[in-house]
């Protein structure tokens, strides 16, 4: 194996390790939270379905982001890129949705598609996805960085979320106060979780 391939290696893993923690998307970054509390709570979206289309759409829109907005450098609009960056991110985000759905919509029974739409819907474009990509563009990552970063981030997403939902069995106590039970006492943990992540990461995170 050459020394550039292990190089490549290492370099996604450093990236996708770092997303992971140092710059998790719920706890450093508060990207997706929202969303990923009201999934906690309908019945129709699993998080595990939900978690892995999120790793798909990052991936795919991570890559398509990478390869289509050096095109707009060329151009006149490129004087304009810190605005028209969002609008792409948010345009293969929705163009890869709709094509994913739609093969879905063909291979799978309708069943299994009326099963994994809710969470494959949410999963598709929301800060988690559009953040991730923006730092990834923002700090010029080549292309193995910026796919290490998207999968890190995903599985960071994941791994919060089952902290997340953990936390939320333990915390349904008697003793909570009547005040804090439900999402006060949600946020709280959640706050709590995000301080522990920021001291063990420092409070100057750099790539």
């Amino acid at each position: 194996m050459s020394n550039t391939m292990v190089n490549a290696i290492i370099t996604f893993f450093n990236y996708a390790v770092l997303a992971i923690g140092a710059q998790n998307v719920i706890f450093t970054r508060g990207l997706g939270l929202s969303n990923g509390l009201r999934m906690m709570n309908d019945p129709r979206k699993d998080t595990v379905y939900f978690c892995v289309s999120l790793t798909f759409f990052q991936l795919i829109n991570s890559v398509l982001v990478y390869f289509v907005l050096p095109l707009i450098q060329g151009t006149p609009l490129a004087a304009y890129s810190r605005f028209i960056t969002p609008v792409v991110i948010v345009i293969c985000c929705a163009v890869s949705y709709i094509v994913v759905v739609f093969l879905l919509g063909i291979i799978i029974k309708k069943k299994t598609f009326k099963k994994i739409i809710y969470s494959l819907t949410g999963a598709s474009i929301n800060s988690a996805i559009v953040g991730t990509i923006i730092l990834s563009v923002g700090r010029g990552f080549n292309l193995v960085e910026t796919v290490g970063f998207a999968l890190g981030s995903s599985v960071g997403y994941f791994l919060a979320m089952v902290l997340i939902s953990e936390g939320d069995r333990k915390i349904r106590h008697d003793l909570v106060p009547q005040n804090f039970q439900g999402l006060p006492v949600r946020i709280i943990y959640i706050s709590v979780l995000a301080l522990a992540i920021y001291g063990l990461t420092g409070n100057s995170i750099a790539l």
